[in-house]
């Protein structure tokens, strides 16, 4: 309680680099309570883009933790003992899976979802669907792909993360 408390004061705090604030509310997502429900729901709309596009994933996952009927512990197993800002599609098609992550109008949690089971197929295939997925959509977007291609740590990711940070027209 106390750490929702502190994470809801940094998420308030404009004074923050937008990237904090992010992992404010992602944290606040992770801890999935429902006492930072109205938080959330408060910055969805917030002016920083990578804020609002957090507190909504935030807002989805514990909206998922606390109305999917699907058995959970399965999904929020991370192989790599990370809890994700959304669940793993249980869909291990990578075609399927390509088509999920870069159509723009899904959701960012559908998206986030086809992320999440790339990393965990962790082929070279999967993993070259998520490098060219850093051509598609957000800073934010761009910044999880770019954390799940680290956490695979394979070296088939390396050109997609080398061309990624040399770009200088790239969000921070």
């Amino acid at each position: 309680e106390k750490a929702i408390n502190i994470l809801m004061k940094v998420l308030d705090d404009k004074e923050q680099e937008p990237m904090v604030r992010h992992e404010a509310a992602e944290a606040l997502g992770a801890i999935g309570s429902d006492a930072a429900l109205s938080h959330l729901e408060k910055y969805k709309n917030d002016s920083i883009t990578e804020v609002a596009e957090t507190c909504q994933l935030a807002l989805d996952r514990i909206n998922w933790l606390k109305n999917s009927d699907q058995d959970k512990a399965p999904l929020l197993k991370s192989p790599y003992n990370s809890v994700d800002p959304a669940p793993p599609s249980s869909n291990l098609n990578i075609d399927e899976l390509k088509l999920q992550l870069t159509n723009d109008k899904a959701s960012l949690f559908e998206r986030y979802q086809a992320m999440f089971a790339l990393r965990n197929i962790g082929s070279p295939e999967a993993i070259m669907v998520l490098g060219e997925a850093l051509n598609y959509g957000s800073a934010l977007f761009k910044h999880e792909i770019a954390f799940v291609l680290g956490q695979i740590q394979h070296r088939d990711s390396i050109p997609f993360l080398q061309k990624s940070l040399e770009d200088t027209e790239e969000n921070e």
